[in-house]
């Protein structure tokens, strides 16, 4: 019945000879969802549909109710458009024609209107008038772009009753001290520091007021925890007024106070940069709010807050305690319209292996980014309009409207708590400064500058209104703010006096948890051979009823005859055996990136899948006990988001090996910003540790320019005080104990695993059993069976050894010691000394696979003059090239051969 009325409408359209551009499906789809439900498209094409001329196509009655739910799905829809929305109002008004059309077709002077879950009969003036109230006043939504008709009622029902109940006492004084708190914070460090940057709050008052009232949401919800990603605007004046941060600790930063103690390898950070942890009392209960330190680079602070609010959560699950965990972010609004992570980060979280359970996105839009205007930054009517693509509802909110800002947070906070999905409030304000304190606007932005200035301040205006409504509420605000202006002066009397740990314990966002191990750097890490036998057999057995493929079963069965013989262990059953025996022994393991789960070179087969009806069956979760989790998440197809938010993961969650894996090694430098922001920099900046294990395929195997390197040069440029850890594993053992050496060392650094390709199926590449067993251990250096004879010792790191080795012993050249760096950083000093002192006369060569100006070698040149200055280290390998390899496989075969036999000594 629908489909046939769509048809007639479609022919009558053709009849009539209305132009249609593009598919004609599309609007036949289109009538066919207006006629199942009216909602479920956009307000215009209801009143068209509802408006043709011909009565058979007309499958509602033109009545009043009609005209009057067209009239809300108008306002609904398009009054944002009409909303009163900029402070400034230096943008003419807007009037939407499709509230205009909705309005014209009322006919009656009375209408039945339903708004707010309840049936009024008014005039239809009022209806307008109640209507523009809720819809064009100084809060806003936009909802119509949400798939499901209920999450839209839901939505716009909520809304409705929030914006119409008038505030009360509390929540006036509550939004009145905010404002106070902001501006008595800002005039005093302006007052004292009047040249410091502090990238000022004022002109956006109420984004602290919605941060307080999505707290005390929480915490009336039962929620303890909230990780914050933050943004430089206002964020000291947040720190000190929002989340408590101890006021002599924050000027002892904001006058530059070195915190340092002389530690060359501790840098510290600005102010406007350090983390928090802290525990809000909201009224309602307490929450822990654990504000993680934000680099410069924009947004890179948001995948790294999601991951450890996602981290949290699932460790309150494993732990059983009680409480929930928010992950709350703030933007401004050039950087969420520009940055392309906020796409990656609106993606992420509706997909099971990275969602949080939904993230409130506060955007402070000071309406500017730096200089640059909004017709200049983004092509969108909004910066938050990118939400419309993934489904999350907008609240937009003037700046200059505290109640109609506390408003929108608990909308939001409410659908976040129903839904478990995004949502997003876009707080249309502005910034009474320059970019920072030291700027001047008034070069690029003259009219807006002078509308500012004569604009007045938000304390003033609100100070008005509050009085007005309730001088109850406004004199306890103003007491709060007069104890805070005296916490403050007693700050700056003795902020010369904190002690360093006192200053550095708040900023420490997720202290360490020790695993139990007393080794800083070299834990034993074997496990016992019956042991691992056990874990072989769970890891490569099937349930009775389940068929896999041919392939895969005889994947198993080869696996588990290695472990079983012990011999001829592969990279990728040693990776699996590493990750079962740390999950026998508690600890959890969580595997992500594009194709981990089956492996980009099809080594793993984690999920074995049912041939008949699509069943998945991971073995290695079968050997996650109570309290213990496995993980392998596929990825989307970016890397930038995803290793963000798996370092935020590591950073929350100290004693699980967490594992990102780069398809090819070369796509980390699409993650560049996230390894020089957090991952290689952390420690130093903020005393924040990870142990995340970055998995980078690498090796020049003649298949061209990419997909070959994991540009080791770059990754050994960031290397200093031991920050990360930089390993190229070359047999199957080693990396065994190296992934599990980064679980159990007391020493959390982030590790640069160089990882395998051909070497996955290289036959000389196999370890025993024994090699893995009880009293072995991580090996940094790599010794073959040397001579009294030695005249030559060739270095090398990784699958290159092969080959070189191969001729090495095809040609008897016991005069050449072939030592394989296993661990470029730290670099293994000792053992390559031992080594060299033994041949003292032999010549140093280094030989690798990639160009001269890439690879280790100018690294380990250093490395070795510091070792023994007075032998130099021969280059033998490609020469200097802007690409990582060519494309000719026979060149690249060619060149390979040349290499090797010249740093054996059979130059060919």
């Amino acid at each position: 019945m629908v489909c046939d009325k769509a048809f007639a409408y479609l022919n009558e359209q053709s009849r009539m000879n209305l132009p249609f551009s593009g598919d004609s499906s599309f609007f036949l789809n289109l009538y066919a969802r207006y006629l199942k439900d009216p909602q479920s498209v956009p307000a215009d094409w209801v009143i068209h549909f509802e408006s043709l001329n011909d009565s058979r196509f007309q499958p509602v009655e033109q009545d009043e109710a009609a005209a009057t739910a067209a009239l809300v799905e108008a306002f609904r829809s398009c009054g944002h458009k009409e909303a009163q929305l900029d402070p400034l109002r230096l943008a003419p008004a807007v009037r939407a024609p499709e509230i205009a059309r909705a309005s014209g077709r009322l006919g009656s002077t009375r209408v039945k209107l339903f708004v707010a879950g309840c049936s009024m009969e008014v005039t239809k003036e009022r209806a307008d008038e109640i209507l523009r109230e809720v819809y064009c006043g100084h809060v806003a939504l936009e909802a119509a772009h949400l798939d499901a008709p209920k999450d839209r009622a839901w939505i716009y029902e909520f809304f409705e009753k929030e914006v119409l109940t008038e505030p009360d006492e509390r929540i006036l004084t509550s939004a009145m001290e905010a404002v106070l708190l902001a501006d008595e914070f800002e005039r005093f460090i302006k007052t004292k520091w009047p040249t410091k940057k502090r990238f000022g709050i004022e002109g956006s008052e109420s984004s602290a007021v919605i941060l307080k009232e999505i707290l005390r949401e929480a915490a009336k919800a039962g929620q303890t925890e909230a990780v914050v990603g933050g943004m430089h605007r206002g964020r000291l004046a947040t720190l000190a007024t929002v989340f408590g941060k101890s006021l002599p600790v924050l000027i002892s930063e904001i006058t530059g106070r070195d915190i340092t103690a002389g530690d060359e390898l501790f840098t510290g950070d600005v102010p406007y940069h350090n983390g928090l942890v802290a525990t809000v009392d909201t009224g309602c209960g307490c929450v822990e709010a654990r504000v993680l330190p934000h680099p410069s680079h924009l947004i890179v602070v948001a995948p790294v807050a999601t991951g450890a609010a996602r981290a949290r959560q699932e460790l309150h699950a494993r732990q059983r305690t009680p409480g929930g965990v928010l992950p709350l972010l703030m933007h401004t609004d050039a950087a969420f319209a520009g940055q392309g992570l906020v796409s990656e980060l609106l993606q992420m979280d509706g997909l099971a292996g990275y969602s949080p359970g939904g993230t409130i996105h506060l955007v402070v839009n000071n309406q500017i980014g730096f200089t640059t205007l909004p017709g200049e930054g983004r092509s969108t009517p909004y910066p938050t309009d990118i939400g419309k693509a993934y489904g999350v509802p907008i609240l937009h909110v003037n700046g200059d409207d505290p109640i109609a800002a506390a408003a929108a947070a608990r909308v939001a906070y409410a659908w976040r708590s129903c839904t478990g999905r995004d949502v997003i409030i876009d707080l249309v304000c502005y910034r009474r400064n320059g970019h920072n304190e030291l700027d001047e606007p008034r070069f690029t932005q003259p009219i807006a500058r002078a509308a500012i200035e004569e604009h007045p301040s938000l304390r003033t205006l609100f100070s008005e209104h509050v009085r007005t409504r309730s001088r109850e509420a406004f004199e306890a605000a103003e007491i709060r703010r007069a104890e805070f202006a005296q916490r403050l002066a007693e700050a700056y009397e003795s902020y010369g006096k904190l002690r360093l740990n006192d200053v550095l314990t708040e900023t420490i966002v997720f202290p360490e948890t020790p695993n139990g191990s007393t080794s800083e750097t070299d834990p034993e890490t074997g496990v016992d051979s019956n042991t691992l036998c056990s874990l072989g057999r769970a890891i490569t057995e099937l349930p009775d009823d389940f068929e896999p493929d041919p392939k895969v079963r005889a994947f198993l069965r080869s696996r588990w005859a290695s472990i079983e013989e012990g011999i001829g262990l592969n990279m990728a059953t040693a990776e699996a055996l590493a990750f079962a025996s740390l999950l026998d022994e508690g600890a959890s393991v969580r595997l992500s990136g594009q194709d981990c789960i089956r492996g980009t070179f099809t080594q793993r087969h984690l999920a074995i899948h049912d041939q008949r009806d699509g069943r998945t069956f991971v073995p290695l979760g079968t050997l996650a006990r109570e309290g213990v989790r496995f993980d392998a998440v596929n990825s989307p197809l970016t890397e930038y988001g995803v290793l963000a938010f798996e370092f935020g993961m590591s950073l929350a969650d100290s004693n699980r090996l967490i594992v990102w894996e780069a398809q090819f090694g070369d796509f980390l430098n699409g993650a560049q910003i996230a390894v020089d922001q957090y991952i290689a920099t952390s420690e130093p900046k903020w005393k924040m540790r990870s142990s995340l294990v970055i998995a980078l395929p690498h090796g020049l195997e003649g298949q061209g320019p990419d997909h070959s390197s994991a540009r080791i040069e770059r990754i050994l440029q960031s290397c200093a005080g031991e920050n990360i850890t930089v390993a190229i594993p070359s047999t199957p053992a080693n990396l065994f104990h190296l992934l599990r050496r980064q679980q159990r060392s007391a020493r959390r650094t982030p590790l640069f695993l160089i990882a395998p390709k051909s070497l996955l199926r290289e036959r000389a590449c196999q370890s025993a059993l024994s090699e893995l067993a009880s009293g072995t251990r991580f090996r940094t250096v790599l010794v073959t069976d040397t001579s009294d004879r030695c005249a030559r010792i060739v270095f090398c790191a990784g699958k290159i050894f092969y080959p070189l080795n191969e001729m090495r012993l095809r040609e008897c050249t016991p005069e050449v010691t072939l030592i394989r760096i296993e661990q470029l950083y730290p670099f293994p000093s000792k053992d390559v000394r031992e080594a060299l002192e033994k041949h003292s006369a032999a010549e140093l060569v280094w030989c690798q696979e990639e160009p001269e100006n890439q690879g280790a070698y100018y690294y380990v040149d250093r490395m070795i003059r510091e070792i023994d200055i007075r032998r130099p280290l021969r280059y033998i390998g490609r020469p200097p090239m802007a690409a990582a390899a060519g494309g000719s496989i026979d060149r690249h075969e060619r060149e390979q051969a040349e290499i090797v036999a010249a740093a054996i000594g059979r130059s060919r």
